[in-house]
């Protein structure tokens, strides 16, 4: 499943983020606006260095593995396994 199947899936849920890019936090109104193509807020790590994720580089994100809990899912997720390959450079 990418991202934004679990976005539609459960539209009332929060959703706690670990990327590969960092850690993003959406409330169900924040999903609706990624959804829409709006950037959100997120953080590599350091909770006071903010930077925009695109709705492009986290909605096509596999979900590699989830956890509900009180209403919010935290997931760690992932680019797509073929992006990943095609990314690495050529060693020869």
């Amino acid at each position: 499943m990418i991202v934004q199947e679990m976005l539609i899936k459960y539209p009332q849920a929060s959703f706690d983020m670990m990327t590969p890019g960092g850690f993003v936090f959406l409330t169900p109104e924040a999903a609706k606006e990624l959804l829409s193509g709006k950037s959100v807020t997120g953080h590599p790590g350091v909770s006071d260095s903010a930077r925009m994720v695109t709705a492009d580089e986290l909605l096509n994100q596999e979900v590699i593995s989830s956890n509900y809990s009180d209403n919010v899912w935290h997931i760690l997720s992932d680019f797509p396994q073929m992006e990943q390959e095609s990314s690495r450079p050529n060693r020869g």
